[in-house]
C-alpha cells in the first residue's frame, strides 16, 4: 500500500543540527542563486539560469530534499533554447508556509555584525 501524498506530514526527517546546515546550504546555493519566485496555489516556482551548472545544482537539491522531506513534489521545467530552469516546489496544505520561510531572508544573517 503505497501513501498518499496528502498524508505525508509536513516534517522534515532531518535531526536539529542537520536541518541547520541543510538550510544554510539552501540559502547559499538555492536561494541566493533564483531569478524570480512566482506563486503556485500549493507552493512555488523559482527561477534559475539554463546552464549546465544550475541543471546539476537543482537535481543535487531535489535529490537531496527528496531523502529528507517526503512532502514535497518537485518539477524542474528546462525551457527551449537554453532558456531558464523553473523549479516548481509543491505539496499538501502548509508546504506553502514552509517553502515561504525558506526563501525569506533570514533576519539573524542581516543583523549580524560584519
Amino acid at each position: 500500500m503505497t501513501t498518499r501524498p496528502e498524508t505525508v506530514p509536513i516534517a522534515c526527517t532531518l535531526s536539529s543540527r542537520d536541518l541547520a546546515l541543510r538550510r544554510a546550504e539552501i540559502a547559499h546555493t538555492l536561494v541566493s542563486g533564483r531569478q524570480e519566485v512566482r506563486d503556485l496555489p500549493d507552493g512555488y516556482a523559482l527561477r534559475f539560469p539554463g546552464d549546465e551548472t544550475w541543471a546539476a545544482r537543482l537535481l543535487a537539491f531535489i535529490t537531496g530534499e527528496r531523502a529528507c522531506c517526503p512532502f514535497f513534489t518537485f518539477e524542474l521545467i528546462f525551457e527551449p533554447q537554453q532558456g531558464p530552469l523553473w523549479l516548481h516546489l509543491r505539496g499538501p496544505e502548509g508546504t506553502k508556509e514552509l517553502v515561504a520561510d525558506l526563501l525569506a531572508p533570514r533576519a539573524a544573517a542581516a543583523a549580524a555584525p560584519s
